[in-house]
């Protein structure tokens, strides 16, 4: 058979992130509903067992918070989320790394300030090399968290 000149033999590969494929988009959605449960019941254990041990949680100022200090802000209650209300929650790619954008309506009070934001949560999953099935049934884990508004 013959090829036309604008056909290529050659196929375009794109390149994923290696967990991309493995993130079944139900239990990314899961995992992010957990931790929206988990922030508005104040409960750190579960938010801890939800999150790799170095996660960091980018605020929507641009602040980095270690996963350690933000537990430690919810457990004194600087920072107390009081409800939310899902708006979306996707399945997306950043740079080929699998990651749930999730969205939300969120009263919260935080350092003495209270408010309710249209909060976006980006959360970057990875396979859970620690599985936590009491509190975190999905076999994943947040390795980053970024917050802004939308």
């Amino acid at each position: 058979m013959s090829r036309r000149p604008h056909e290529s033999r050659t196929q375009t590969q794109t390149h994923t992130h290696p967990y991309a494929s493995e993130v079944a988009p139900h239990a990314a959605a899961d995992l992010y509903a957990l931790l929206c449960d988990a922030m508005v019941a104040g409960d750190t254990k579960a938010i801890d067992a939800l999150l790799t041990d170095d996660c960091v949680l980018t605020h929507m100022t641009g602040y980095p918070q270690p996963k350690v200090e933000w537990l430690g802000d919810i457990a004194n209650g600087a920072m107390r989320y009081h409800s939310h209300e899902v708006v979306s929650v996707q399945l997306d790619t950043i740079a080929g790394f699998p990651v749930v954008r999730g969205r939300t309506r969120t009263t919260a009070t935080l350092w003495g300030g209270r408010g309710t934001w249209n909060l976006q949560i980006v959360g970057y999953v990875v396979p859970d090399a620690d599985p936590d099935t009491e509190h975190n049934p999905t076999g994943f884990r947040f390795s980053r968290l970024d917050a802004s508004t939308w």
